[in-house]
This record gives structure tokens, C-alpha cells and sequence, in this order.
């Protein structure tokens, strides 16, 4: 196996999770783990809730991994591409990462990537939410508080359908009810170079839980 994966010595491997979670919840961290044990691969899995998740921003996410790349790169010697694999708010990260800088990403593999971020927001909470969010500074969200900055950021720096240049895969839980699936469908559809994405629609919902050994012939080709 290490002769068949000598092509990978320049390249990394990186799992952005979810919103709020960890690399450990759904389908997406272990997917991340059969990667790294089957194909030997170290697969790099940062903490996107720095400093905290009341501070999470998806531009402070992209500094994350600036950091991670810059580390990469420094102890490799040489120029090294990445490989991201992001989970829904990590595949959304993951997609505009590789649109800032398509130079240092390779491939992406995305699972129910939460594209049209903002819009889905909007569905989520009212203008009377919203107007109570910004004048507060703190929205309290999954027993924790998230500060305004977060929804300012997606609306003002961060498109809902970023644009890539590189080899896209993407796996959507027809049953997705936090995601839908036609999120990545719309993708697609605003792509410039559409030849470049691959979606892969499957019977299960956001967390990918019952698809994993489904997925895991998608992940093969992904590496090769």
C-alpha cells in the first residue's frame, strides 16, 4: 500500500466538521477515519470552533486553515496541495477555501455541504429573530451562544454558491431536512465548469450515517 500511495507524499489530508460538532459526529468523521487507517494517509482534522464557538466565523474558519497549511508546508519543504473533505458547514468551508485559493487545493469531497448558508438562515428565524440577534450581539444556538458576526460574515463576505476549479465530489442525503439536496443541486447549476463536479444522491439523511459503506467506493476514486 505505501509504494501504491507514494503519489500522496506532497499532498494533505484535511476533514472540516460540521457545524458546532467534531470531527467524531456522523458519517463525514468516519469517513475521515476509514481514510486514514485503510489508506494510510494522516488526515489532518482542525478545530474550526476557534477561539470558541460563540467567535465561529467562516472567515475565521479559512484563517484555521491557513495556519494549517502554512504549518504543512513549512515541515514538508515543499509546495504541498490539499485534499478537503468537509461535512456540512465544513464542505460549504471546504468549497470557499478552494475558491479563494484554487492554487493550494487539489480535490474536494463534500457530504450535504450547507450551500446557500444565509439563505437557509433567513428560513430558520425570523426578521424579528434577526433584528433581535443583531441588537443582543448573541443568538443562543444548540445550548450555546453564537455572536452576530457569524450571519454579518456569510451575508457580506462569503458567497451562498462559491465557484471551483478543481475535481468536486459531492455526496447529499435525499432525505436531507437540515441541507436539502437541491442546495447542492443549485450548486451545480451555478458552476462555471460543471465537467469538474460529481454529486452522488443517496437514501439517508443530513448525517450520512446509513450511507457510509455506500460512500466508501466514492471516497477510493477520490484518492486516486
Amino acid at each position: 500500500m505505501a509504494s501504491n500511495n507514494s503519489h500522496l507524499a506532497s499532498e494533505l489530508f484535511v476533514f472540516l466538521h460540521g457545524f458546532t460538532q467534531d470531527g467524531g459526529v456522523g458519517g463525514g468523521g468516519q469517513i475521515a477515519k476509514y481514510i486514514a487507517s485503510l489508506f494510510h494517509v494522516s488526515v489532518e482534522q482542525p478545530n474550526l470552533n476557534q477561539p470558541s464557538f460563540n467567535e465561529f466565523s467562516i472567515s475565521n474558519a479559512i484563517k484555521i486553515i491557513d495556519k494549517l497549511y502554512d504549518e504543512k508546508q513549512k515541515q514538508k519543504n515543499e509546495r504541498i496541495k490539499m485534499n478537503l473533505i468537509g461535512a456540512s458547514m465544513g464542505g460549504y468551508i471546504a468549497a470557499r477555501y478552494a475558491e479563494i485559493y484554487p492554487d493550494r487545493v487539489k480535490k474536494l469531497f463534500l457530504l450535504c455541504p450547507a450551500f446557500g448558508l444565509a439563505a437557509r438562515w433567513r428560513e430558520f428565524l425570523s426578521d424579528e429573530d434577526l433584528n433581535r440577534w443583531k441588537t443582543s450581539g448573541s443568538y443562543a444556538y444548540d445550548g450555546r451562544q453564537l455572536h452576530y458576526g457569524f450571519f454579518q460574515d456569510i451575508t457580506e463576505n462569503h458567497p451562498p454558491y462559491p465557484q471551483v476549479s478543481c475535481p468536486t465530489s459531492i455526496v447529499h442525503g435525499k432525505s436531507d431536512r437540515i441541507i436539502p439536496i437541491e442546495a447542492s443541486r443549485k450548486f451545480i447549476d451555478e458552476q462555471k465548469s460543471k465537467e469538474l463536479i460529481k454529486l452522488v444522491e443517496v437514501d439517508d439523511d443530513h448525517y450520512l450515517t446509513k450511507s457510509v459503506f455506500q460512500i466508501i467506493p466514492i471516497v477510493s476514486q477520490f484518492l486516486l
